[in-house]
This record gives structure tokens, C-alpha cells and sequence, in this order.
């Protein structure tokens, strides 16, 4: 794995709050294996078992290693650590109004490699 996913190595998923010029901003990441996927989301499942689907963003930025890559190379069965913005019921702060489920969009995906370099297909 390279340096970014290293980072994540023992994380299976989360989130958390990051401040940015234009506030604060609900962010998640998950680190598992795509079970499924479409033209516009993919499917995680972490080693614990808790699955999430993500929406692809049309920002999305896809590493294997140091590789950038097609967001179309993404395969199910790729080993992977997802992360981007959350938005919906689980990005308003406790007690207030929100509507609907959370939304979890992906922004950059860090594709776990295979002895040959390309993204595993198990």
C-alpha cells in the first residue's frame, strides 16, 4: 500500500467534522471491499461487516498507488479505501430537522493493488 492508505491500514470506517474556508464540512471514509458497483456508486463492505454505498462523484479521484486512474477502472471485488463529503440526515447537527437519509459521496477512492500493479479483482 502506499503512504495515504498506510494512514487508514487499521481504520475500517468513520466520520468526522473537517473545517474549511467555507465551514465546517460532515466527511466519512470506509476501508473494504467493493461488493458492488454501477456507473454512479459502489458498494463497500469492511472487514467488520458494516456496508455502505457510496455515490460517485463527478470529482471523483482514483489512485492505485501512485497511478491515477479512470473512476471506470473501479471493479467489484477491488480492495479500496473510499472517502468524501456526507450530506443529508447525518450531516445536521444533533436535534436539529433534517429529512431524509445521508447521502455519502465519493471524492477519492485509494485502490488496494495486486502483485502486478493493476486493482485486484478477487
Amino acid at each position: 500500500m502506499g503512504a495515504h492508505e498506510d494512514m487508514f491500514a487499521d481504520v475500517y470506517h468513520g466520520e468526522g467534522v473537517l473545517q474549511t474556508k467555507n465551514g465546517p464540512v460532515r466527511v466519512a471514509m470506509q476501508n473494504g471491499d467493493a461488493t458492488q458497483l454501477t456507473q454512479s456508486s459502489v458498494t463497500v463492505r469492511s472487514a467488520d461487516g458494516f456496508t455502505r454505498t457510496w455515490q460517485l462523484g463527478s470529482n471523483l479521484k482514483v489512485y492505485d498507488k501512485r497511478h491515477t486512474l479512470q473512476p471506470g477502472a473501479l471493479q467489484a471485488g477491488a480492495q479500496l479505501v473510499i472517502a468524501g463529503k456526507v450530506t443529508g440526515a447525518a450531516a445536521s447537527p444533533p436535534g436539529s430537522p433534517s429529512p431524509g437519509a445521508a447521502t455519502y459521496t465519493a471524492q477519492v477512492v485509494f485502490v488496494h493493488s495486486g502483485a502486478s500493479g493493476s486493482p485486484t479483482s478477487s
